[in-house]
């Protein structure tokens, strides 16, 4: 068994009920990545689940935000049905907290700071998905204002 497998089985029974209440469609996963998408207005709003490639307990959340057109992605044209978060002229990550590093994923593993003040290594898979759905809210946010928070870090494509 995956050392990952409760965390994933956490995420999927909460977050993903969770992300269908707020008109997100799951669409068809890998191993590694598990879409999601919404039409909302002209727009098709994505974000992607990406687990570790090495099957640790994290995950980063992908996000992207396009014109229901479609977009010109390297001299193709992508349907709003078929785009990635990569994709999109606007994307970013949704993560622990902003920053480059893995340590910045949703994981079990506790910053060492977290350790010494509760005395316990890891978090339980039910408090990381918690945490995923907490931290959600500042993605809507963002979809909704532009506006950057302590979770997410955008990247423009033009």
């Amino acid at each position: 068994m995956s050392r990952a497998k409760p965390l994933r089985e956490a995420v999927k029974a909460t977050f993903y009920p969770f992300a269908l209440e707020r008109g997100f469609v799951r669409e068809k996963a890998t191993s590694l990545f598990v879409p999601f998408r919404r039409m909302a207005g002209s727009t098709v709003q994505v974000f992607e689940i990406q687990w570790d490639k090495s099957h640790r307990p994290r995950f980063v959340v992908n996000f992207g935000e396009a014109p229901s057109t479609g977009v010109e992605f390297f001299g193709e044209h992508i349907s709003a049905g078929l785009l990635n978060s990569a994709q999109c002229p606007v994307h970013g990550r949704l993560q622990r907290w902003r920053g480059g590093s893995m340590r910045t994923w949703f994981q079990t593993s506790k910053p060492w700071v977290e350790t010494m003040r509760t005395l316990k290594w890891a978090y339980t898979p039910g408090e990381v998905a918690a945490e995923l759905m907490a931290s959600f809210a500042e993605l809507e946010s963002w979809w909704e204002t532009k506006q950057e928070g302590p979770h997410v870090n955008i990247w423009r494509s033009n």
